[in-house]
């Protein structure tokens, strides 16, 4: 494509809100055809008069083709919309930009950006700050459901909004050189490790399953739970428990039918003895 112009048609305020949009409102309109096209759309609202503010044919082009199908992970994809107002401001200034070209390039990056977003936002950085509120809640305040939600909200805002500027003035070769040195598979590696540590130590503090069954003899008592489970492996049933429910996620069982198994193996254990709290 060239040198890349370096006049611009957007004014910061106006990149902001665009920004804004993007983060808050993502998530409010998907459907099965577009899933986030609408959201694109709306996030190209502060700015598509700034880039053909006398043509209504050249706003209308620019806004079907963000309606068009997008899908990736908010935080981590919001470059990806920083990158296409880029792109959409050099070609308003006359580069030889065409609209193919954007649209592939948002096509490209989604899948990668939405693979290392899901797991570190969702695989780590969420079950770690969800188990440090947790425990706080757990003392009796309510100060643990406040941190979370002001970590979250700013953590969330101020990622997206830099991730968003990074695109805007680093464009598509900075996202793609990222991922071509292999960045990317590094992060998701250490990512999944990291995901892992988080899990279980959940499984450890969250999961109590104790076994109830004591065996008793004319001169011994034998405790299942404390003499041989603990013994082996202290949680072990916690553990085999969640192994357990993952595997029937893997077979496509609904939650509702592994809620309904979890009530049924706690009812019976508890009704036989076998379990106890």
């Amino acid at each position: 494509m060239g040198e890349v112009n370096q006049e611009r048609l957007i004014p910061k305020k106006h990149l902001y809100r665009a920004a804004f949009n993007w983060e808050t409102w993502v998530q409010t309109c998907y459907n099965y055809e577009r899933m986030m096209g609408l959201a694109c759309a709306h996030t190209f609202v502060p700015v598509i008069e700034d880039l053909y503010k006398d043509d209504p044919e050249k706003r209308k082009e620019v806004m079907q083709r963000e309606c068009e199908f997008f899908n990736v992970h908010p935080e981590f994809g919001s470059c990806i919309l920083g990158m296409a107002i880029a792109l959409e401001e050099q070609k308003a200034l006359g580069e030889p930009i065409p609209g193919e070209f954007i649209t592939s390039l948002k096509t490209s990056l989604m899948g990668p950006l939405a693979g290392i977003g899901d797991t570190i936002w969702q695989g780590v950085l969420i079950p770690i700050l969800l188990a440090i509120c947790i425990d706080i809640t757990l003392t009796g305040t309510v100060w643990g459901a406040i941190i979370y939600f002001i970590a979250m909200t700013v953590i969330t805002y101020v990622f997206s909004f830099w991730n968003f500027f990074f695109g805007y003035r680093k464009g598509s070769e900075a996202i793609l050189e990222f991922l071509e040195k292999g960045i990317l598979n590094k992060l998701l590696l250490g990512a999944q490790i990291m995901g892992c540590m988080v899990m279980g130590g959940l499984i450890a503090n969250y999961v109590n399953v104790s076994c109830g069954l004591v065996l008793q003899s004319s001169s011994t008592t034998f405790d299942v739970q404390a003499q041989f489970f603990d013994a082996i492996m202290p949680k072990i049933l916690p553990l085999g428990f969640t192994v357990l429910v993952y595997q029937l996620m893997k077979k496509r069982w609904t939650s509702v039918q592994i809620i309904l198994l979890i009530i049924a193996i706690g009812v019976i254990g508890g009704w036989t003895g076998i379990l106890t709290a």
